[in-house]
């Protein structure tokens, strides 16, 4: 059967070697806590060796293996990549950092926690989006806009569409049972609600349609404004659907056309 050691506590070893250093009996004082003496001998030749220090740490140090080089290249590679998996993320970082030691994928994980990284879903954003080319258009048509809201009036067209049919969503039945309803098939016709709207004058015109925006109704929107409204110096603002493409009677040719912009194309009347 193995020896059942007796733990002796900071305190009592701290007293034996005070004493030690005091030049005090430290042997009597071990006695009187009931230490043996070739321990006592023990506790203060490690206290010597240690200069002083009674506890030394214990377990050697251990090396951190990532460095903030490390961390900065998976944050980078989480932005450029979103969509990458953690395997390649460490692959992509032993190639940007090939004298760095190699970690795992766990590793790679802690990493990722560290910089609150979590999943979710992707969203695709076309690449033109944010380009230079789209920003220097955005910047010329803001410019413009800056300019000419001093001394114009805007009105803005737009449309959305609704279905108003509704039905309920709950209903009631035997315990076991489904409840079921019959129907038709038919969910009401879908409505495209057409607006103008100054920034001046509020609500000029609005028009209620069955079935979706064309090109020949919303020519035929840009009549009737035109004819319940007269400003001085108006400018329609309206966005790039393939109906507003394909309508003919917009009132004059002043025109930009900026890609992924809240308003597209901008023509003066």
């Amino acid at each position: 059967m193995a020896p059942v050691y007796s733990k002796i506590n900071t305190d009592d070893k701290r007293r034996i070697y005070e004493s030690y250093v005091r030049g005090e009996d430290y042997v009597d004082v071990a006695r009187l806590l009931n230490i043996k003496r070739t321990t006592t001998y023990n506790i203060v030749k490690r206290a010597e060796q240690s200069h002083g220090q009674i506890e030394r740490p214990r377990g050697a140090h251990r090396h951190a293996k990532v460095t903030d080089a490390m961390r900065a290249v998976v944050r980078a590679v989480v932005e450029e990549h979103p969509d990458f998996t953690i395997r390649n993320i460490n692959r992509e970082l032993r190639t940007r950092l090939s004298q760095s030691p190699a970690i795992s994928q766990t590793t790679i994980s802690g990493i990722l926690d560290g910089l609150l990284v979590t999943t979710k879903k992707l969203e695709d954003a076309p690449a033109e989006r944010n380009s230079d080319r789209t920003k220097q258009q955005r910047h010329a048509y803001a410019t413009w806009l800056m300019h000419e809201v001093q001394e114009t009036e805007f009105i803005f067209i737009d449309e959305a569409g609704i279905n108003i049919w509704t039905k309920r969503t709950r209903g009631r039945a035997m315990r076991g049972r489904r409840a079921v309803r019959v129907v038709q098939g038919r969910r009401g016709p879908n409505l495209t609600m057409t607006f103008a709207v100054s920034n001046v004058g509020g609500l000029i015109y609005l028009e209620l349609t069955e079935g979706g925006m064309t090109g020949q109704r919303f020519d035929e929107f840009i009549g009737t404004v035109c004819r319940l409204y007269h400003p001085l110096n108006a400018c329609f603002v309206i966005d790039n659907a393939p109906a507003h493409r394909q309508a003919v009677n917009l009132p004059l040719p002043q025109n930009f056309s900026v890609p992924y912009a809240t308003s597209h194309h901008t023509h003066r009347s």
